[in-house]
């Protein structure tokens, strides 16, 4: 006699209704992974085509030049920020070089040199009663270069509103009366030099120490930049 498997009352199997519930189960997998699908392409297409805010174009231009003279950003040296409404800069045509002065700059590190800029910094506003640091540039004597006033706005470096007009102010950290210039930054001032005149055309003629600009319009002589940037620069001249 063959056997019959057996069931208990009640709980006979139906396979036709088996199929249809996982069927079903099925579907609503299908149909939960779509729509978690579409979410996800609807969430890409928001990131992806959303309007992009227009860069400031003087912002944009700005940034570019910090870049093509390698200098390292304002944040750097947790500059403050500026105030609001410097008259511009105008097109450079000059350039005009200065040294820190005051005793012997003996920085070790990276942290003294940024002490000393925002130092400056500080004189400039609180004392001087400038809207920023004086200089578009500084550069420090392990050689590098550091973002300054931003280079669209006027300087405050050379005697006067009017000599300040279209013209880049330099910074060397050091007294080069007393002390000789490292020859990393001489090295990176002729490198910053040589790529400032390439953007602007700005010619030899037109690069200046702080003493000569200030005789050259009748205003009081300076020490700055120092005997040896002084005959630094000089030899410069000849050499190219």
């Amino acid at each position: 006699m063959r056997s019959v498997p057996f069931l208990a009352p009640g709980l006979a199997v139906d396979s036709s209704q088996m199929k249809a519930d996982s069927g079903k189960t099925k579907i609503a997998t299908t149909t939960t992974r779509a729509i978690v699908a579409l979410a996800a392409l609807l969430l890409v297409g928001l990131i992806v085509f959303r309007p992009q805010k227009e860069p400031d174009p003087v912002t944009a231009w700005r940034e570019g030049i910090t870049a093509q003279v390698g200098a390292l950003a304002r944040k750097d040296w947790s500059a403050a920020t500026a105030a609001e409404g410097t008259e511009s800069l105008g097109a450079p045509a000059r350039i005009t070089i200065h040294h820190s002065g005051a005793g012997i700059f003996s920085a070790i590190d990276r942290g003294a040199v940024t002490s000393a800029i925002k130092a400056i910094q500080d004189t400039h506003i609180g004392a001087n009663g400038w809207g920023d640091i004086g200089y578009h540039y500084i550069v420090d004597p392990f050689g590098c270069l550091w973002e300054g006033r931003h280079l669209d706005r006027i300087g405050a470096h050379a005697g006067s509103l009017e000599l300040n007009r279209g013209n880049i102010g330099i910074l060397l950290l050091g007294n080069f009366d007393l002390q000789e210039p490292p020859p990393a930054q001489l090295e990176r001032l002729g490198d910053l030099l040589a790529v400032l005149q390439g953007i602007f055309t700005i010619a030899d003629s037109e690069i200046y120490t702080h003493n000569r600009i200030r005789i050259m319009e009748g205003l009081t002589p300076t020490a700055c930049p120092g005997q040896h940037i002084i005959e630094w620069l000089e030899s410069r001249r000849k050499k190219r």
